[in-house]
């Protein structure tokens, strides 16, 4: 029969000092560190005849993969005060998540990179499941949120 300490190991939880500390913010920082590293060198080796859609798809996909963690640091922050604004930001982030899905899974079919399909895909994965835990984290917020008042 295992002890009392080895089935609650994992409680009580690290406490969260700051924003650095979500998980969240970590994998999102980690997967567009991975993107951005990885377009960089795509743009590096830039050919003279490149496309007007395959420049589009880079410059809208590196902002939009970058401002995740913003958006989490930002919805962080806002949470103390402005708890409406801090959804909203959180859902933001949400939003973003699924564009950079779109713009991963359009750059690989249309760019032609030399970056292995494996890439591509563990970053999909990893957005994806940013995005359940951020609307996990969404979910817990909106239980600490006050009640709504009633201004006449």
């Amino acid at each position: 029969m295992p002890s009392y300490s080895k089935l609650y190991s994992a409680y009580p939880k690290k406490p969260l000092r700051s924003f650095q500390d979500l998980e969240v913010y970590q994998k999102t920082l980690e997967a567009s560190v991975i993107l951005a590293k990885n377009v960089d060198g795509f743009l590096k080796k830039k050919r003279k005849d490149e496309s007007e859609v395959r420049e589009m798809i880079v410059k809208n996909m590196l902002p939009c993969a970058l401002g995740i963690p913003h958006q989490i640091a930002e919805a962080h922050s806002l949470r103390f005060g402005d708890h409406i604004a801090a959804i909203a930001a959180i859902e933001k982030a949400m939003l973003n998540c699924n564009k950079i899905i779109v713009y991963i899974e359009q750059f690989r079919d249309i760019c032609e990179s030399n970056i292995t399909w494996e890439v591509f895909d563990d970053l999909i994965k990893k957005y994806l499941y940013v995005r359940r835990k951020i609307l996990n984290l969404q979910r817990a917020w909106k239980k600490f949120m006050p009640p709504k008042m009633d201004i006449r």
